[in-house]
C-alpha cells in the first residue's frame, strides 16, 4: 500500500458522521442566498474538512473561518443545499445565514424626574456605584460591536465640548477606537467594503453605546434628546464596530 493511500485513509477515519441542519421555526425569516455557517467536528481542521467538501463536488468560497468554535462561514457556487453540506462527513452543524432588520427607534416619553426612569438606574444599581463609590468608568475601554457609533452626538463629548468625535478626526475624543469593517451599503446580501470610519447608519450601535456610557444631562446644543440620561459608565473610552 502507498503511503498516500494510508495517509488518506487516515484523514478518511477522522471524519465522523454527516451533521445536523439547524432551520429556523416557519415564519418571515429571510436568508442570505447560498450562504452558510458551518462547524466542523472537533477532531477536523479546517484544510481537512475543506478538502472533504471539495471531495463532494461542492463549489464554494470561504468567506470566513473562526477559531471560537471550529467552522467557517461559506458561501457555495454549486447546486448544493444546507441538507447536501450537513451530510457531507467532517461536517457537524449547518445553519444557513438569516437576515434580521434592525428595529425602528421610538421616541422616548419619560422625563428624567418621572419615577420610572429614575427608578432604572436604582434597580440596577448604577445610582450606588456612581454616588456611594464614584466610579464612572474613567480609564475603561469598552468595544461596541454593533452598528457603529454615533462619535459626533453630543452625549459622547468629551468634557467642556459641545459635540463628540472619533480620534481619527480629532482631539480627546472618547470614541477612540473604531473600523467599519462591512461598510455603509452592506445589506447581508452583497460584499462587504471595509472602511475606516465607524460611524453609525441605523442608530442601534449608538442606542448601545448611549445605556453604556452616554451622557445627556447637560447637552447645551439642539437638537436636544427626547430625555435626558446618562449611563452606567459616562467617562468610559469607545470603540466602534
Amino acid at each position: 500500500m502507498k503511503v498516500s493511500t494510508i495517509l488518506s485513509a487516515i484523514a478518511a477515519a477522522t471524519l465522523v458522521s454527516a451533521g445536523k441542519l439547524h432551520l429556523p421555526l416557519p415564519g418571515k425569516t429571510q436568508f442570505v442566498p447560498n450562504a452558510y455557517i458551518i462547524e466542523y467536528e472537533s477532531s477536523v481542521n479546517h484544510n481537512t474538512a475543506h478538502d472533504s467538501i471539495r471531495a463532494h463536488n461542492v463549489d464554494f468560497h470561504v468567506r470566513n473561518e473562526y477559531h471560537i468554535f471550529n467552522g467557517a462561514a461559506i458561501t457555495v457556487k454549486s447546486d448544493h443545499d444546507g441538507h447536501a453540506i450537513s451530510k457531507i462527513p467532517g461536517v457537524k452543524n449547518v445553519w444557513p445565514v438569516a437576515l434580521y432588520s434592525i428595529p425602528k427607534a421610538k421616541k422616548g416619553t419619560k422625563k428624567a424626574t418621572d419615577p420610572q426612569a429614575v427608578s432604572d438606574h436604582i434597580m440596577t444599581g448604577v445610582k450606588d456605584v456612581h454616588e456611594k463609590y464614584h466610579l464612572t468608568g474613567k480609564g475603561i475601554k469598552v468595544g461596541v460591536i454593533d452598528t457603529g457609533i454615533d462619535y459626533k452626538h453630543p452625549a459622547f463629548a468629551a468634557p467642556g465640548a459641545t459635540e463628540g468625535c472619533f480620534a481619527r478626526y480629532g482631539k480627546n475624543c472618547r470614541v477612540a477606537h473604531g473600523w467599519d469593517f462591512v461598510g455603509d451599503a452592506y445589506t447581508g446580501r452583497n460584499t462587504p467594503v471595509p472602511d475606516a470610519d465607524p460611524m453609525d447608519c441605523f442608530g442601534h450601535g449608538s442606542h448601545v453605546a448611549g445605556i453604556i456610557g452616554g451622557n445627556a444631562l447637560n447637552i447645551k446644543v439642539n437638537p436636544k434628546p427626547p430625555q435626558p440620561f446618562v449611563g452606567v459608565a459616562p467617562e468610559v473610552t469607545f470603540g466602534a464596530y
